[in-house]
């Protein structure tokens, strides 16, 4: 066979394969260019087919939430197009903060990341206290109280608030030695008694009353308490059996009405100070109602006329002050000098002289009055007036902390009552955990050092006969444990009365600092910085850690060492996701607290609907946050679903004339919507003209966002107080697959 080389053929074959190479590579090249372009217009097809439903939900959200009561509901379908819907609890909330000051301004940062730390900035001045609360944010957390350990009886009834909720308040009762539950309609009551440590757990605010023997004295919180100064217009109490007075008092005239069961009255402060009183033979669960045109105190006094005693606050809400208006209730008043150097007081026009770290004790049988001071003093109030020095002949009495001039702290000093009957100290954390040392003479072989966690009860301390004389508490700073807030209740006798509020009401930190920078200090709840949505879900309702916090700054004011600088309120905002995929991955829709907004196209963050906020006229401005939780039986993925919102409650939070106004959005879009906000500023000429300077800017009244990057914004009212409103609406909402 002869082989011949076609040369024609070989080229030819070799063309035919480069050609059909080059027309891969063509088509190649053409699919790397117009993939990401179909990708992207997906993207797009993705958030306008979901943009409008979230904007839907976000409208209805805040029309529910500011104009609906509870009970209330709204429907929807969400229809996603390929992505998927789903839940984050870990990207932050909401927080606006208030001052009273002309120059005061508070900042607050990782204050909504579920760990225990917290910066805090207040350039204007010294800092010496720092309170937390726990809002109770959401309709299914827990209501949580933590009673004397002590025998007693408890009185409970639902607290009135903005709104009255349509079902009854469920409680529950435990103890070592049992456990009960009963519902309770408003204007009910109900009791328990109790012989040990004890809880009282509901899924609504409740007033509780602890009582034992036959008689006793108590401060009521209000139903609705200032912010600024604790004071307040009406109170919702349940009575123990026998004759009970209530004595109220204000710095202006006012009139009062009153309601216990089917019986009403009315009434007229006289004089100034203003005051009230008035008295009934109660039956054991009476409740009472009491509202007055204008803020004021009220002071419960209950059976035997000698018996009880209650700390009292000054003008300003604080348990260590200079300046007090007290009621005009028969009694005497004991005046503790905690300072080492004496002070003067003025009584009625008189001045006395209280030694250092020493006590007063005069009569109070004249009416209302003040009682002013040189230096920082405390004040009780006592039922008996024939007694002399630190007597209590029988009372329950809550001791505020001495360097934060409240409930709990981290040091106490203070008169020890003297009592023909035990003298017990009982200790309650306020924190995980803390350590402390008691300096006073304790009975029997106890150690003085006292270690608490939140986890148990109260530890209680009997005194020894004799003890008499000055008291201190403090926390041990030499141990590993971090320097947690905590409460004493001191027991004289076996009579006293007292309110007993929420566990996770007012955890107040020392501080007794001035910075101009950044103050980190540790948040009083449990760590949940690795937990998981489950998790966080769970100590969200347990109260192990708070959904919404409220935050109170004090600081020394001439000679007052806690006065009320600033408030703040924040809530952790759950975010309903829309996930899907563009160009790139990771693009989102996100929704939470009335707020849209997505970061599509290319991870840029864009405003789709503002969070919620109403303005003017004038110098005002109105908030309600939208606080939206899953419900546990919800579904989500990437099918369709039926969406429910329901409000379960709306809570006043504030009602304030204040100087400065701040917002801050923790977590993605904060800067982006400081930034939507401020857009009409691009309008003033006074902006224009002297850019970043808030003092010059006198032709715009709105949110200002004073550098690009912030996350925060100031309501700005050309130097005019603003009058502030803020509530918190709950709300909860439920998925279900639409088949």
């Amino acid at each position: 066979m002869r082989r011949r080389k076609d040369d024609d053929a070989v080229s030819a074959a070799i063309a035919t394969v480069l050609l059909f190479a080059g027309v891969l590579s063509i088509i190649s090249g053409m699919m790397v260019t117009i993939t990401p372009l179909i990708n992207e217009k997906h993207g797009s097809i993705e958030r306008q087919a979901m943009a409008g439903q979230m904007t839907d939900l976000a409208l209805e959200t805040v029309r529910l939430s500011e104009s609906g009561l509870p009970g209330d509901s709204a429907s929807m379908p969400l229809r996603p197009h390929t992505g998927e819907l789903g839940w984050d609890y870990s990207h932050g909330g909401t927080w606006y903060s208030v001052a009273y000051t002309e120059e005061g301004s508070l900042r607050l940062d990782d204050l909504l990341d579920v760990d225990d730390d917290v910066r805090i900035r207040y350039p204007s001045g010294e800092v010496s206290a720092v309170c937390y609360s726990d809002l109770r944010a959401s309709g299914k957390a827990l209501w949580n109280y933590r009673l004397p350990a002590t025998h007693g009886t408890v009185q409970i009834t639902p607290q009135t608030s903005l709104q009255l909720p349509l079902d009854v308040t469920e409680v529950s009762f435990a103890s070592s030695s049992g456990s009960a539950q009963i519902g309770l309609a408003h204007g009910e009551s109900g009791s328990f008694t109790v012989t040990d440590d004890s809880w009282i757990r509901s899924d609504g605010p409740l007033r509780v009353m602890f009582q034992r023997g036959v008689g006793g004295a108590t401060l009521v919180e209000p139903d609705l308490a200032s912010p600024q100064d604790d004071t307040g217009r009406s109170w919702t109490v349940p009575l123990p059996a026998g004759v009970v007075s209530a004595h109220f008092v204000s710095d202006s005239l006012s009139s009062v009405e009153w309601s216990l069961g089917e019986v009403s009255g009315s009434g007229q402060t006289t004089g100034l100070p203003a005051e009230w009183s008035n008295s009934w033979d109660a039956n054991a669960g009476d409740v009472l109602s009491i509202e007055s045109g204008l803020p004021g105190r009220l002071l419960l006094v209950w059976g035997n006329s000698n018996l009880g005693a209650t700390m009292w606050p000054d003008v300003g809400g604080s348990f260590a002050g200079t300046d007090f208006l007290l009621p005009g209730a028969d009694g005497s008043v004991l005046i503790e000098n905690t300072q080492p150097s004496p002070v003067s007081v003025q009584i009625s026009g008189l001045y006395q002289s209280v030694p250092g770290d020493g006590l007063l004790r005069v009569d109070w049988q004249d009416g209302a009055g003040t009682i002013t001071s040189s230096g920082p003093i405390q004040i009780h109030w006592l039922a008996d007036s024939s007694a002399s020095g630190a007597e209590r002949v029988g009372s329950l009495e809550m001791i505020a902390a001495l360097d934060t001039g409240h409930s709990s702290g981290t040091s106490h000093s203070f008169q020890t009552p003297e009592s023909s009957g035990d003298v017990l100290f009982i200790l309650q954390p306020a924190t995980p955990s803390t350590s402390l040392t008691l300096f006073t003479s304790i009975a029997g072989n106890v150690s003085p050092q006292v270690t608490l966690n939140d986890s148990t009860f109260s530890q209680v301390v009997l005194l020894t006969p004799d003890a008499s004389g000055l008291s201190r508490t403090a926390v041990n700073k030499t141990d590993g444990l971090e320097d947690g807030p905590y409460r004493l209740i001191a027991s004289a006798g076996d009579d006293g009365w007292l309110e007993v509020r929420q566990d996770g009401e007012e955890r107040c930190i020392a501080v007794g600092n001035r910075a101009s920078g950044w103050m980190e200090m540790l948040l009083p709840w449990a760590d949940l910085g690795l937990a998981g949505n489950s998790a966080v879900s769970n100590a969200w309702r347990s109260g192990e850690h708070p959904l919404g916090v409220g935050v109170s700054l004090f600081g020394p004011v001439g000679n007052d060492p806690h006065s009320t600088l600033a408030s703040a309120w924040g809530a952790h905002l759950p975010r309903l996701n829309y996930r899907f995929e563009s160009s790139v991955s990771g693009m989102e829709i996100g929704f939470r607290g009335g707020f849209v907004g997505t970061n599509h196209p290319e991870f840029h963050a864009e405003v789709l609907v503002q969070p919620p906020s109403r303005e003017g006229p004038g110098p005002r401005l109105a908030v309600t946050i939208p606080l939206t939780i899953p419900t546990t039986t919800s579904s989500f993925g990437s099918g369709d679903v039926k969406l429910t919102v329901s409000l379960d409650q709306r809570e006043q939070l504030a009602s304030v004339l204040a100087y400065e106004i701040r917002r801050g959005w923790d977590g993605p879009y904060g800067s982006a919507i400081a930034a939507d906000a401020s857009t009409e500023l691009s309008f003033s000429t006074d902006w224009l003209t002297f850019p970043g300077d808030i003092e010059r800017l006198d032709d715009y009244v709105g949110w200002v966002q004073l550098t690009h990057s912030s996350s925060e914004a100031i309501y700005h009212a050309a130097g005019e107080p603003i009058l502030f409103n803020l509530q918190l609406a709950q709300l909860s909402m439920h998925t279900e697959t639409i088949s």
